[in-house]
Formats: C-alpha cells, sequence, structure tokens
C-alpha cells in the first residue's frame, strides 16, 4: 500500500512537470516566430540590370592624379603686356584712310593706316638728294682711281714726274672719302624714311612695298594679333605720341588677382593655377603664376599676383572676372574620384563601390581638397577600385527607401 502511494506521488509530479515544460514552449513559440528588425540602414544596395540601365549609372576606376592645393581669390582677366602693342603716332600728320577694324586678325607689318605727313615729303627729299650725291661721288672716285692709274704708267715711262704721281695719289684718296661721307648720307636719309615708316630695300633703292610709292606715311602693325582698339578714323589730325591702334596677342593672357598679405608666403613664382569664369561654369584654365608683386597696397594690405593662362582658342576674354586658384604648394600624387561620385547618408560621407554584379556597398570615405571635376579620397578607398559616378543619388534613394521599409 506505501508503494502503491509512492508511484502515484511520482506520476503526479512527472506530470506537473511535463505541463509546466508544455507552458514554457508555448510561451516562447510566438518569440522564435517573430523576425527580428532590420538595421536602419543597409551597407549594400542589389539592383537589376534593367534598373541599373534606366538609372543611368556609370561605374569607373578611383584613379591616381597629381592634385595641388590652392588658394582661392576674385581677379580679373587682362591682356599680357609683354604680348601687346599700343600703336601711336610719330609725326604730326592727317589720317587718310584706316584699312583695319576692331577684331580683325592682323600679320607683323601689316598695314593699319596710311597718313599725309610733311616729314615724309623731306625724307623722300633728303634721300633723292643722298642718292645723286653717292653716285656723283661714284664717278669722282672712277675717274680719280684711272687717272692715278695712267700717272703711274706715264711716270714708268718716265714721262710724268714723281709729283704728279702724288697729286694723283691724293686726289684718289679725297674721291675715297667723298664717297664714305655720301654712302653715309645716303643711310642717314633711309633711317629718316624709315623713321616715318617706309622701309627701303637694300638691293634696289627702292621702297620694300608699293604703297610707300604714293608719299604717304604707313602706319603698320608691329606684331601679329588682334585689332582690340581703333582710336582714330580718316580726317583725324594726329601729333607725335596720339594713340592710334591697340593690337594685342590674345594666345596668352593674364590673370590678375589680389592676395591678403598674410597668405604670401603660401604663393610662390612658378606654382600652378586654375581659373575658372562665369562663362564657362564647368571649365577649368589651367595657368602658371609668373609674378608675385613687390609692394603692398597700403589702402587694402594685398599685394598683386600675376599668372599667365594659355588661351589657344581665344574663350577667355580680357576684363572677365574670374575666381582664380592659386597653388599654395607642390603637387603631390593622391586617389581621387569625380564629385558627382560623392554622396552624404546619414552624415557620414560614402561612394558607392561595385562589389559583385549589380551589388553596389556603401563605403564611408575622409575627402580632401577639391580641384574642379574630381575629389580627394583622403582614405576609405584605393586606386583601381570601381565606384559609381553617375547614378549614385539613385543608389542613395534606393538605399533610404530600403531602410525605411525595415523600420516598419
Amino acid at each position: 500500500m506505501m508503494a502503491y502511494k509512492g508511484i502515484r506521488a511520482l506520476g503526479r509530479s512527472i506530470t506537473v512537470g511535463a505541463l509546466l515544460v508544455s507552458v514554457a514552449c508555448t510561451s516562447q513559440a510566438p518569440e522564435a516566430d517573430k523576425p527580428a528588425a532590420a538595421p536602419a540602414a543597409s551597407d549594400a544596395v542589389q539592383l537589376t540590370s534593367d534598373a541599373i540601365s534606366k538609372a543611368g549609372i556609370t561605374i569607373e576606376a578611383a584613379e591616381m592624379r597629381s592634385v595641388t592645393d590652392h588658394i582661392l581669390v576674385p581677379g580679373l582677366i587682362a591682356l599680357d603686356d609683354t604680348r601687346t602693342a599700343r600703336v601711336g603716332s610719330l609725326q604730326e600728320g592727317l589720317i587718310l584712310s584706316t584699312l583695319a577694324q576692331v577684331g580683325d586678325r592682323v600679320t607683323s607689318r601689316q598695314l593699319l593706316a596710311t597718313m599725309h605727313g610733311h616729314a615724309l615729303h623731306d625724307a623722300w627729299s633728303g634721300y633723292r638728294k643722298a642718292i645723286a650725291e653717292r653716285q656723283r661721288a661714284d664717278k669722282e672716285l672712277a675717274y680719280a682711281v684711272a687717272a692715278y692709274e695712267r700717272t703711274n704708267r706715264l711716270y714708268t715711262a718716265k714721262a710724268v714726274s714723281l709729283q704728279d704721281v702724288q697729286r694723283a695719289d691724293v686726289e684718289r684718296v679725297s674721291a675715297e672719302k667723298s664717297l664714305d661721307v655720301a654712302v653715309a648720307e645716303v643711310n642717314r636719309a633711309i633711317q629718316e624714311l624709315e623713321h616715318v615708316g617706309v622701309a627701303i630695300n637694300d638691293n634696289t633703292g627702292s621702297p620694300e612695298n608699293t604703297e610707300d610709292v604714293n608719299e604717304q606715311i604707313p602706319i603698320r602693325s608691329p606684331m601679329a594679333g588682334t585689332v582690340l582698339e581703333r582710336l582714330v578714323t580718316p580726317g583725324t589730325t594726329v601729333t607725335p605720341g596720339s594713340p592710334l591702334f591697340v593690337v594685342s596677342d590674345l594666345s596668352t593672357l593674364w590673370a590678375v588677382a589680389e592676395i591678403d598679405e598674410t597668405r604670401l608666403p603660401l604663393v610662390k613664382v612658378g606654382r600652378s593655377v586654375e581659373v575658372s569664369v562665369a562663362a564657362y561654369p564647368d571649365e577649368r584654365f589651367t595657368g602658371t603664376t609668373i609674378a608675385v608683386g613687390e609692394m603692398i597696397d597700403p589702402k587694402t594690405r594685398r599685394v598683386t599676383v600675376r599668372s599667365a593662362v594659355p588661351n589657344p582658342q581665344g574663350r577667355l576674354k580680357p576684363e572677365m572676372f574670374a575666381t582664380i586658384a592659386i597653388g599654395q604648394s607642390d603637387s603631390r600624387t593622391v586617389v581621387t574620384v569625380p564629385q558627382a561620385a560623392v554622396q552624404t547618408i546619414d552624415g557620414r560621407t560614402v561612394v558607392f563601390v561595385s562589389a559583385a554584379e549589380g551589388r553596389f556597398m556603401v563605403r564611408p570615405v575622409d575627402l580632401g581638397s577639391d580641384s574642379g571635376d574630381a575629389v580627394e579620397i583622403k582614405s576609405g578607398l584605393s586606386a583601381g577600385e570601381r565606384v559609381v559616378v553617375a547614378g549614385s543619388f539613385v543608389l542613395k534613394s534606393e538605399l533610404m527607401k530600403s531602410a525605411d521599409g525595415g523600420g516598419q
């Protein structure tokens, strides 16, 4: 009887224990079936090939590029004074014609205008007189040389005295000196003509250009370039020093800026500059610093920095306002990506790296200097890694959309 009661107690104990285990399992089952909460934001975006094509996603490798840190300052595009000629009048006279207009491209020594002036008439008169005198001296020397040679022959034949030979020699020497004076006078007359713009051909003694025969003072361009200003018209009376034309070679221009004196140690001749103008906001024109001012403006406490900027296509125009990035250090090699590749997500600066077919991973990066169309990656990305350079904003939208869906 005692054994039977013990067995019944043990049975009840087992039954209660099984019931407790069953209740415990039942209470934990819903927790096991509940899905885990999604993170606030994923580190990857998966797209199909059709979605990639529709989004216009472009992938390029991060590349190494030589960059220079810059100081950004406002500036002005100006003429290169070493390539600019301001043509003025050398004589008093009257403008007869103008043969070049503003905007015309001219060659060196091209005729720009003609002018009437008494100085040219006087110069031609002096030249013709000098030529006549030289011709007379030539003939006199030829006669003196022949007389001297004849006298020498007669002296050998004992037909004349030694005194006659000496006299003939003196006349020959005198004729040579007279010719030297005549030649010098011709050269002076030629220089007088050149002073008023007429060049004489040394071989023929005639003007090098047929228009000069009209005895009009020619006004020529001293260099090849573009006519920027024409300051006279036919009928204008001019005096020595009157400005007539401005001609400039626009293939190189100056970018002029002023920097604060505190930044002077950062600027050095020979370092690169990048120029941007409002007309071409997405373009950068590169140049080189060629001069740093020797004086500081006492009013602004700034110093002028001048840079030479090549302008082979003539897109830059003098007097354009510009933003000038002046190099403040020597160039260095860094990893760069296009500006469009960089996005900001939850306060982080990131790029999207192509990890597999249609899969793009978020990669936090630290940015460095901005070189216009590209940005330096100081850390987080290596050269050669393939990143999204177009359509990254679409990936950002997909990422945020996925994050919002996971949190609901």
